[in-house]
């Protein structure tokens, strides 16, 4: 990121912006922590003061956002927490070459499913994330276009009495090549591969997985208001998964090898091999003053409990009023499955529904108010759980000029 400054201040003119911007929201769950039975509601007050800073010049834009939470539980004290959100953004046009970067370092907490591997975090937990996303794409004729894309991913657990989580690190790269067939029509096929670490801990044992994905798309332009999109793809996925001890003898290890079923002092490895299906299809209908969209899904992830499957279905609405008041809905279902050799007691179904208006009271303030019910259920053991949230979120942010070199 640094080159990438300097590269960009050697340009004749650039553009400097500073946007202090400024949230508070108070939020109520009816079942924060997503239990079957819950122990009580919780109202959640936030307080979110930050800085959008950027540059931009003749041929590329940096932008980047630091944030600070401070977060307040009206019945629950012991969970007030801080949290610092740091993100940066910078793309980069020379004509036939683009290229450019993303990422961000959070130190953030986790109080529910949203965005965990099991959807079990029943206290709080503490995550360090670091994330860092280069990409270039060249345009080899008017119709076809090459791009690579990386990804790095670090998260560090902290304040972590959840048995399922460990931290890991994530890396991630693909290949994909597009090409305009007709007016219409444009074509792809993506490669990637990725491999994910988790160290595991004394409950969860470290696993390696290594991903690779072939996968071919087509999207179909019908009208300039109706798209749609449908792609198709082999995933074939290799999994190290570590035995846990069964204790000590004269304080070294035991193990019990899967394969003999007899007793070992060195640690065996349980080596999984397996094929999945990708595939995503969507329709996206765009109107005067809105637009609607329908995506269907399936994929794997690589967890700390073993490649997870996750197929899905969302739909999103969204639809201005006027210059002032926008409405957005956003409903998803989702199964999540692991193998059956694997922890599959953790498979489970997850729903949302989510409303949200929105108000542009002035140039400088925005108001929200929004509803949100999730329900998730285990299959093997029943568990039923569902929340119910209403947000009113309110958003400064000052007018200011650029700061013209």
């Amino acid at each position: 990121m640094l080159l990438t400054l300097c590269a960009s201040l050697t340009c004749e003119a650039n553009d400097y912006f500073f946007k202090p911007v400024f949230s508070a929201k108070e939020r109520y769950y009816s079942n924060l922590f997503l239990r079957p039975v819950p122990l009580q509601d919780n109202w959640v007050s936030t307080l979110s003061p930050g800085l959008n800073f950027g540059l931009l010049h003749q041929n590329g834009e940096l932008k980047s956002n630091f944030t600070w939470n401070q977060v307040f539980y009206t019945n629950e004290s012991a969970l007030n927490i801080s949290e610092q959100l740091f993100s940066v953004d910078y793309q980069h046009d020379s004509g036939r070459l683009k290229w450019g970067g993303s990422g961000y370092y959070n130190n953030r907490s986790f109080l529910n499913t949203e965005g965990t591997v099991t959807g079990l975090v029943f206290s709080q937990v503490m995550a360090k994330q670091l994330n860092l996303a280069p990409t270039v794409s060249y345009a080899l004729t008017e119709l076809s276009t090459l791009s690579f894309d990386y990804s790095y991913n670090n998260t560090a657990y902290e304040k972590n009495q959840n048995p399922y989580l460990s931290s890991y690190d994530y890396h991630q790269a693909s290949g994909t090549f597009n090409h305009l067939y007709t007016e219409n029509d444009k074509l792809n096929v993506t490669l990637a591969t990725s491999r994910y670490n988790s160290q595991g801990k004394v409950s969860v044992p470290a696993l390696t997985a290594y991903n690779n994905i072939v996968q071919l798309g087509w999207q179909h332009s019908l009208s300039e208001e109706l798209s749609t999109y449908v792609s198709a793809g082999l995933n074939y996925a290799q999994t190290d998964n570590t035995v846990l001890s069964i204790g000590t003898s004269g304080g070294i290890p035991v193990y019990i090898d899967p394969a003999t079923r007899l007793l070992t002092t060195e640690q065996p490895v349980i080596k999984n091999n397996r094929f999945g299906l990708v595939y995503k299809a969507s329709i996206q209908k765009s109107f005067e003053k809105g637009s609607v969209s329908l995506i269907g899904s399936q994929n794997q992830t690589p967890t700390s409990q073993g490649l997870q499957t996750q197929t899905q279905i969302t739909v999103n609405p969204t639809f201005t009023i006027n210059e002032r008041w926008t409405s957005v809905l956003l409903a998803n279902y989702s199964i999540y499955e692991l193998p059956a050799q694997q922890n599959n007691s953790l498979n489970r179904t997850y729903a949302s529904i989510s409303s949200t208006i929105s108000w542009k009271w002035t140039p400088e303030i925005n108001v929200g108010l929004s509803y949100a019910y999730r329900q998730q259920e285990y299959k093997n053991s029943n568990q039923f759980s569902v929340d119910n949230a209403v947000q009113l979120q309110f958003t400064y942010q000052p007018q200011t000029n650029y700061q013209v070199k």
